[in-house]
């Protein structure tokens, strides 16, 4: 029989498994440090814009949410430069939504949503058109 004793059991654990679900712990702790960011950054946007920030004006309905300027899934992040507050109609429940694809928010600078955007949306025959731009952060330019 083979023995071994601390020193070596100590040198050797590369092919030993791990505790019964800790695996599945570390995931989790992983999903909450991410959630928690995500929190703190919605947090940020909603204070700085402090309102819906859609200027076209609009019956603003459900409560305000941070929309990704960038969604997430094509690779945008969770950083208060690619957030920008907008009630959930627009967002993702109206007939026109950022969701829905025929609104949008382009950033005007490299500093994102911090700075100052353009809103954009589409006409009946699916072409966008900008249909506002701000000078600074929710100041919107005047022809």
């Amino acid at each position: 029989m083979f023995h071994l004793s601390g020193a070596d059991r100590r040198v050797m654990p590369s092919f030993w498994k791990q505790p019964r679900g800790s695996y599945l712990l570390e995931r989790e702790k992983e999903r909450a440090a991410a959630e928690k960011i995500e929190r703190e950054e919605k947090a940020k946007v909603r204070k700085r814009d402090g309102r819906c920030r859609w200027p076209i004006q609009h019956k603003c309905r459900g409560g305000l949410e941070a929309a990704h300027i960038r969604d997430a899934s094509l690779g945008g992040d969770m950083r208060s430069s690619n957030l920008i507050t907008l009630c959930s109609w627009l967002h993702r429940r109206g007939p026109e939504s950022v969701h829905g694809k025929q609104l949008q928010v382009v950033p005007l600078t490299s500093a994102g949503a911090d700075g100052p955007v353009s809103f954009w949306r589409k006409d009946e025959d699916g072409k966008p058109y900008m249909c506002a731009q701000e000078s600074a952060v929710g100041i919107l330019e005047r022809d």
